[in-house]
């Protein structure tokens, strides 16, 4: 007769899962039944409810064994591991730590502590970990990865190039790897080397495309442009290419009619795309073409009657035009079109904001927010102008506080913050956001340094007051008399 053992029933479990059978979990129960003690067999089920998406039942089932066998660390292990990949980051860490260490010999078990670790944003205390499974299994591409993305946490750039290229050396597919490196080059403001690691990449289409935004990004147009050139000669060259070399001509040389000849000469089956005829009512509006801008616009509504994009730039331009009449006409058709477009919405009560129309305006960004409460776009302008008109300022604070939860970086938003914070009389609270305003964008509306001076200002710090109200009036702004008396009267 055939003794049955545990590893017999393992085989047997294993051929079942590798034909994704449905008897595989209720066997593997059967199984357990039978060896209850057997860690290899626990782990093979909890394996099984894993790839069937169950992986709660799998951490359960573990947790249950761990009750009557308390001392098996090979379960424990287990468990911190299903833990991790269920994002249960403190946990696992609490689980791993009391395992004896002799017992992370491993490289995999020291990749999920580093994963629990990482988890917890303790970058620090992952990197040693991760270097000591990429030590244990050099071709441990994985152990690279997060090395590096650790580094890039805590921005060790240097390191982290050093972790990524020691991936290339694995068989770990080169795009991704790649794609970090180009962009780690660009951060340490190398071009010529990011150019390097992405000649080494795919001749492809896409990952080119990746590549010239990536340089984009950056302003190194020059680099842009000589990735994108050689692709319009390909027969499967998509519109984006052209898009993006009109749009960079622009950018980078101010070019309107280099632009222009790029959209033209592309294949004629693109000429009438919506796409093309969006970025030359772009382009002609940059350019302060308002005309020419008009007609594409009108023209891509005559052709696209169902892209609002059209209705939009139209309204744009008429009020870009003090043709405010006018672009409240479109915007009125465009919500009778699209009235549960958030988007149109907005853009209407901007306008209606525009033509001194502040009541209509507010009263349209309120039905916005009932009915998209995270649109922190509406939040802010409710916020912001509750703010400013001195009212109802308890709760100009709470829709602003709210927008920067859903927004954090967005420097308009925490300029109304700051402002709200002024306005309620909570000076620390004020000077802290501002000051962190103004760290956001490179290219503030002079209202906002405003805003800066006047803080600055209530909170005795008259200097950096000052620097902050010059700092407005380089910017040439409507105001600049009473600017000038703020910065004279300190």
């Amino acid at each position: 007769s055939i003794k049955i053992t545990p590893q017999i029933w393992m085989e047997a479990g294993l051929w079942l899962m590798s034909r994704k059978s449905d008897n595989t979990e209720s066997f593997l129960e059967h199984a357990r039944k039978t060896w209850p003690e057997d860690t290899s067999l626990l782990m093979l089920q909890a394996e099984a409810l894993k790839n069937d998406n169950r992986i709660e039942e799998a951490i359960g089932l573990i947790r249950s064994f761990l009750k009557s066998y308390p001392a098996s660390q090979d379960a424990k292990l287990e468990l911190a591991m299903l833990l991790v990949q269920h994002n249960d980051f403190s946990e696992a860490e609490a689980l791993l730590k009391t395992v004896p260490k002799e017992e992370h010999s491993s490289p995999m078990v020291n990749f999920q502590h580093d994963k629990a670790l990482i988890g917890l944003q303790r970058y620090d205390k992952a990197i040693p970990y991760f270097q000591k499974a990429a030590r244990d299994l050099p071709d441990f591409a994985d152990a690279y990865i997060e090395l590096g993305l650790c580094y890039e946490h805590i921005n060790k750039y240097e390191q982290a190039i050093k972790a990524y290229e020691n991936v290339l050396k694995t068989d770990f597919p080169a795009k991704n790897v790649l794609l970090h490196l180009i962009n780690l080059s660009l951060r340490l403001k190398r071009p010529e080397k990011a150019l390097r690691y992405m000649e080494a990449g795919p001749d492809d289409i896409p990952f080119k495309l990746v590549c010239a935004d990536m340089f984009l990004d950056s302003k190194h147009y020059l680099q842009a442009t000589n990735i994108l050139k050689p692709l319009t000669e390909r027969n499967d060259t998509p519109v984006e290419v052209y898009l993006l070399l009109a749009d960079l001509t622009w950018e980078h040389m101010r070019d309107l009619n280099g632009a222009l000849r790029w959209l033209d000469g592309m294949p004629k089956s693109y000429q009438k795309s919506g796409q093309v005829i969006l970025l030359r009512t772009q382009l002609y509006a940059r350019a302060n073409d308002k005309e020419k801008a008009l007609a594409q616009a009108r023209q891509g509504k005559e052709m696209f009657p169902s892209e609002t994009k059209f209705w939009e730039a139209e309204a744009r331009i008429l009020t870009m035009q003090d043709k405010i009449p006018d672009a409240l006409i479109v915007m009125r058709e465009a919500v009778q079109k699209w009235p549960n477009d958030m988007h149109i919405l907005f853009l209407m009560g901007n306008i209606l904001d525009e033509s001194g129309d502040k009541s209509a305006a507010l009263k349209l960004m309120e039905q916005i927010i009932e009915r998209e409460p995270d649109n922190f776009q509406a939040l802010n302008y409710i916020g912001y102008t509750l703010a400013d008109g001195n009212r109802e300022i308890e709760r100009a604070v709470a829709l602003l506080e709210r927008a920067i939860k859903i927004a954090p970086d967005r420097a308009y938003i925490a300029d109304s913050l700051a402002w709200a914070y002024f306005r309620a009389g909570r000076q620390e609270d004020a000077l802290r956001e501002i000051r962190r305003c103004v760290k956001l964008d490179a290219n503030l509306d002079p209202a906002i340094w405003e805003h800066y001076g006047d803080i600055a200002q209530s909170a005795g710090l008259k200097q950096e007051a000052k620097d902050a109200y010059t700092k407005a009036l380089e910017l040439e702004p409507k105001n600049a008399e009473s600017l000038k008396k703020k910065i004279a009267n300190p």
